[in-house]
């Protein structure tokens, strides 16, 4: 018995939420339906178009949104912008360092060119110097050879 007076007050629970429910959606779309009947005649609609567009809350609103979009798109303008300015940086560091490279190679090549010169001239002074020291020699050992013959 308890059990069927408790499934009867949850019927009556649910009908009535069912109720409230109906009679909230019948109030909802009689509004909706007299926004629509009067926007649809041409001079009540016009008039209640304005009444909106001079709205204090439609402004506000208005401006707000208006703000929103201003921020988002200057801020994806920002990051657009970063991001290109760091592409076009790295391109153009990367090209000076190509070429600091490459004039360091250049240099590096010029050094060893001119240290590998530096070289040859030491060498060629080295072997003028033998050449000068063996010529004396030669002529040393001529002079004795002929000093030993006439003895």
């Amino acid at each position: 018995m308890v059990e069927e007076s408790q499934a009867n007050q949850n019927n009556d629970k649910q009908q009535s939420e069912d109720s409230n429910n109906s009679l909230n959606l019948a109030l909802v779309g009689g509004v909706v339906g007299a926004g629509v009947g009067l926007l649809a005649s041409p001079e009540t609609g016009k008039k209640v178009c304005t009444r909106i567009g001079q709205s204090s809350v439609v402004k506000g609103a208005g401006r707000e949104i208006r703000r929103t979009a201003q921020d988002i798109i200057t801020e994806q303008m920002m990051n657009a912008f970063r991001q290109n300015a760091s592409g076009y940086i790295s391109k153009y560091a990367g090209g000076l360092l190509g070429k600091g490279k490459e004039n360091e190679e250049e240099k590096a090549a010029e050094k060893g060119k001119s240290d590998f010169q530096e070289q040859y001239e030491e060498l060629k002074e080295e072997n003028n110097n033998l050449n000068e020291n063996l010529q004396r020699i030669e002529e040393k050992l001529n002079a004795l050879l002929e000093a030993s013959s006439k003895k």
